[in-house]
């Protein structure tokens, strides 16, 4: 009997069905009961049916045991870039069954500066090159929002915003994005997509149409805007591919609603973003993964309140080597860089080896 996950998912189909038969009895003198050897029904046992998943020995086992440490609630998805398939989805402690890497519904932090970024260029706001200011702190509508450790960079381009993880220049950027920008932006990522997996999963939720300060905080990962490890996966596999395809995981049963591909993003603008992911590694806030063996890193850390308790954070990476991309968070990590990239380096050692 499955208990949560896979098995607990199918565990219908896996079980099968028991044999019955049915034979008449008849009593005796004493009252009790002895066969006819009359038999009246027959159902011969069913054997259960399989359920195919595209997970993958090695990464599995790689995943696994870069969470292996990780005392806090947490979760680490892989999907190849080039057709969507998942690779792991591993979790770290937490209740039995739980499913953190598909079904957490978390703010995604700094990491969404990815998808920012990208509607940000797309819309010819900005370009790597662009200068932009990146003070300690950054005021929209009496709110006050700050980089961490409240550093500032002064008037830098914005490569080297991303790369350093600057809220308060995103925060000046973000009514460039318009309303709904992000929202529109993160759907060609397949963010809040109706694809199924065949396993329950939370595909996102973006934050739109809201005002000026929520606009801001979404820019950066914050306000409404929430995600599972999975959607982050896939949608940094749509940044490395170019467009999004729908991740799978269960190939057999056929899910329902495996999901559309989306549409080819801007050449320019997801280079550029692409560009800037990999500086994150060479010179910004995920530089322990330079020198990890193998293709170039890209990624993005993130570090996400919750709460409105800016002592309470989440812990992110997101970022793609070769063909494979992931997602890394930690529930109450504090910092990516701190927590969640050491993670990420496990992982893709242990895949090299």
């Amino acid at each position: 009997m499955g208990h949560g996950g896979l098995q607990g998912h199918w565990d219908e189909r896996l079980r099968g069905a028991p044999g019955l038969s049915v034979i008449i009895k008849r009593p005796k003198p004493d009252g009790t009961l002895e066969s006819t050897g009359t038999e009246v029904f027959q159902r011969e046992p069913q054997p259960g049916e399989p359920v195919r998943t595209t997970l993958d020995v090695a990464t599995q086992n790689a995943a696994d045991q870069a969470l292996r440490s990780q005392r806090r609630r947490s979760a680490l998805v892989a999907v190849r870039i080039s057709d969507g398939t998942v690779l792991a989805a591993a979790n770290g402690p937490g209740a039995a069954g739980e499913n953190l890497a598909f079904t957490a519904q978390v703010p995604p932090g700094s990491t969404f500066k990815m998808v920012s970024a990208l509607g940000l260029v797309e819309r010819g706001a900005v370009t790597p090159e662009s200068t932009v200011d990146c003070p300690k702190t950054a005021t929209v509508d009496g709110r006050s929002f700050k980089n961490s450790d409240n550093f500032a960079l002064g008037e830098v381009p914005l490569r080297t915003i991303f790369a350093k993880s600057c809220n308060t220049a995103f925060v000046a950027l973000a009514p460039q994005l318009g309303p709904d920008g992000l929202a529109v932006t993160g759907r060609t990522l397949g963010l809040e997509g109706q694809w199924q997996v065949g396993l329950d999963a939370f595909t996102g939720k973006v934050s739109a149409n809201g005002g000026a300060t929520e606009q801001a905080a979404a820019a950066i990962g914050q306000g409404t805007t929430v995600v599972s490890p999975l959607a982050m996966a896939a949608a940094t596999a749509a940044v490395a591919r170019g467009s999004f395809t729908p991740p799978k995981l269960v190939v057999e049963p056929t899910p329902e609603q495996a999901g559309e591909p989306g549409p080819e993003l801007t050449s320019e603008a997801v280079a550029a973003v692409r560009t800037m992911m990999r500086e994150v590694v060479t010179a910004g806030s995920g530089t322990a993964l330079k020198d990890v063996p193998g293709d170039p890193v890209h990624g993005k850390t993130g570090t996400a309140e919750y709460d409105d308790n800016p002592k309470n954070t989440h812990a992110w990476f997101v970022g793609w080597q070769g063909d494979v991309a992931f997602a890394v968070f930690v529930e109450q990590g504090g910092s990516g860089s701190g927590t969640a990239v050491p993670i990420a380096e496990r992982f893709l050692r242990a895949l090299a080896d």
